[in-house]
């Protein structure tokens, strides 16, 4: 495969590769929202399941409630209907009530009568295991005596205090007695001795909620009455749970207890335990609860228990999943069936994609080579029209040349003869003079302008017939030196420091010495004129492959734009007495010699010359000085 071949393969595998990754984003966006619906989905039917799951558990604890308070109702008329037979009741008659009202919790039917507002200590007891005295409850049951209010109704029954009996035939029992205030007719007190844990247990015990769902009852003081752990039962539900498992925290069922459940309330909610059944851990169960209305205490005071009924939220979780794996592979299915049709929708596009994608590359093709052959015809122009210029502006500038030359060799023909002669002429006359003779001083004037134009001619011929170089083999920072040392003085003079940074080890070059010298003259002499008020005059060498070069650096303010463009014509100064060819000289002396002479500047940044000479000589002619551009003034040479 070309490189063609290779390119046009490339932006068709970075389609298929933004194909793929569309699919991948389509099917990931897909499966993330019917993921994000299903789990929406899923809360909400959680959320369904424990409401439910929580009216069910509240509907049996109003049941269990219920029977309790229909218990006590039951019992409250018994009693009353025993106080109306009571004086035509004997022991075979009390015996037929007892064995009625046994599975209904009663232990006993007491008969005390009063002393004092106090009972005797022959309080006498009636039970299935006989008459037996209750000196246990004497004191209990006394006191609940004393506090009848002497308004009461005769005929309500009212609940006394619970007293766990810790010895006779009843030990161990959870016991209060409902009795029936006396009345004038009947001054005695009796009472139904009661088991308060087995009226609980046979309503509460055997009910389920869900699987494994129990049902517990406390009293108005937080015992349990019930619970499925027998040994919970008159224990305080404060703080048995955490003498079971003292690694949970019970805060929150003590809680709702204390806040709730003691004060009559019904609801639903949930609480943290420590354990269910065989399975010890921390667990979140969900509760119901509902109060049971018992009959009043003595003091009129209203006595409250509380049903409840846990079960650990697995159970929720349970019954919701065959549900959830039904919903969850619903969605996979359903995410399959999405992936599928995507699949089978990228490959029909690849497919018509690839047959237009070959017909484009086709056509790009032809384009892209017609394009190359432009741009390369284009380039071919180009790089003609830039020697093109080149070529004209060095004929420009060798044609300005030799006009020039040839009219400054004319001139200077013309003119040398009588110049010398009058130069001559003035100082014989200057000199037959006495030298107070005012004559005197014009004549030297002439003189002197004389030698003037005469050095000014000598500087044309040397333009325009410059000597041929007289190469030699030359070490080119001796040269240097030598130069640096012969404007030493003057820098100084103008606060001008002067640096050298000469190669070391730079081979000799084959140059005329003279010359090179008169080049580098030239331009030390500039940069110091650049630099009135003092700077820093930098010149060096260095070797360029088979060239050396020479730089020579001032921090002057730069050179002008405008200069910059005629700084090697013949004749152009920016001093008021220069001749216009220094540099042009030092140009025509570089070029001779195969070199080249460039320029650098910037605004308050000074120039750069750098003259390039090649090591061995050469015949070549250089192209034209490229100048670089500047903003600022600095005079050329004199």
């Amino acid at each position: 495969m070309d490189i063609s071949q290779a390119n046009n393969n490339q932006p068709r595998h970075l389609m298929r590769k933004r194909f793929l990754i569309g699919l991948a984003l389509f099917f990931i966006i897909t499966a993330l929202a019917v993921a994000g619906s299903a789990l929406r989905a899923d809360t909400e039917l959680e959320k369904l399941v424990s409401s439910q799951f929580n009216e069910q558990q509240l509907g049996l604890t109003r049941q269990i409630a219920k029977d309790i308070q229909t218990n006590f109702q039951l019992l409250e008329q018994g009693l009353r209907l025993l106080a109306e037979r009571r004086p035509a009741l004997d022991q075979a008659g009390l015996d037929h009530y007892l064995s009625f009202f046994e599975e209904w919790g009663v232990l006993g039917i007491g008969l005390a009568p009063p002393n004092n507002g106090a009972f005797e200590a022959g309080t006498i007891l009636f039970s299935p295991r006989g008459e037996a005295p209750v000196w246990e409850l004497a004191d209990s049951i006394s006191q609940d005596t004393a506090r009848l209010s002497g308004d009461r109704n005769p005929n309500q029954a009212v609940l006394g205090a619970p007293l766990a009996l810790a010895s006779g035939p009843f030990a161990g029992r959870f016991v209060a007695p409902l009795l029936l205030p006396p009345r004038p007719e009947r001054p005695e007190v009796l009472f139904f001795l009661l088991d308060l844990q087995a009226v609980a247990e046979r309503y509460a015990a055997g009910v389920r909620s869900g699987k494994t769902g129990y049902a517990w009852v406390i009293d108005h003081q937080g015992d349990f009455l019930f619970h499925v752990e027998s040994d919970f039962r008159g224990q305080s539900s404060y703080t048995i749970r955490q003498a079971r498992n003292p690694d949970i925290s019970y805060e929150r069922i003590n809680q709702l207890v204390r806040t709730r459940l003691l004060r009559g309330e019904e609801g639903t909610d949930w609480y943290i335990s420590g354990w269910h059944w065989d399975v010890s851990g921390e667990m979140r169960k969900l509760l119901a609860f509902s109060p049971v209305s018992l009959p009043p205490g003595p003091d009129g005071e209203r006595r409250v228990w509380s049903v409840g009924l846990a079960a650990p939220d697995s159970e929720v979780y349970g019954l919701m999943h065959p549900v959830v794996v039904r919903q969850w592979l619903m969605v996979g299915l359903f995410l399959l069936a999405v992936f599928f049709a995507a699949a089978a929708f990228l490959f029909i596009a690849l497919r018509w994609s690839e047959t237009l994608k070959r017909e484009v590359d086709a056509k790009t093709e032809h384009l892209r080579r017609s394009e190359t052959e432009l741009r390369r015809e284009r380039d071919k122009v180009r790089q003609s029209m830039d020697q093109l210029l080149q070529t004209q502006e060095k004929l420009m500038l060798s044609e300005r040349f030799a006009a020039i030359g040839e009219a400054a060799a004319h001139l200077s023909h013309e003119i040398k003869n009588p110049l010398l002669l009058m130069g001559g002429f003035a100082q014989q006359v200057r000199r037959t003079l006495s030298e107070d003779d005012p004559r005197g001083e014009k004549l030297g004037i002439i003189a002197g302008e004389a030698r003037r134009l005469e050095h000014l001619l000598v500087e044309v011929r040397d333009f325009t017939r410059p000597p041929r170089p007289s190469l030699v083999d030359t070490v080119l920072n001796e040269l240097v030196r030598q130069v640096a040392g012969l404007f030493q003085g003057q820098a100084e003079s103008q606060g001008v420091v002067s640096r050298l940074a000469l190669a070391p080890e730079l081979p000799a070059c084959l140059l005329d010495p003279n010359q090179i010298k008169q080049v580098l003259i030239n331009l030390t002499k500039n940069a110091l004129e650049a630099m009135p008020d003092g700077g820093e005059l930098f010149i060096g060498t260095a070797r360029d492959g088979d060239f050396v070069q020479i730089e020579i650096k001032d921090t002057g303010r730069g050179i002008p734009e405008e200069v910059m463009k005629k700084l090697f014509h013949p004749f152009f100064s920016t001093k008021a007495k220069g001749t216009g060819l220094g540099l042009a000289v030092s140009y025509k002396l570089v070029q001779d010699h195969g070199g080249e002479i460039t320029v650098w500047s910037a605004p308050d940044q000074g120039a750069r010359f750098t003259v390039r000479l090649p090591l061995k000589g050469s015949a070549q002619t250089p192209p034209a000085p490229t100048p670089s551009a500047s903003t600022s003034t600095q005079e050329s040479s004199s």
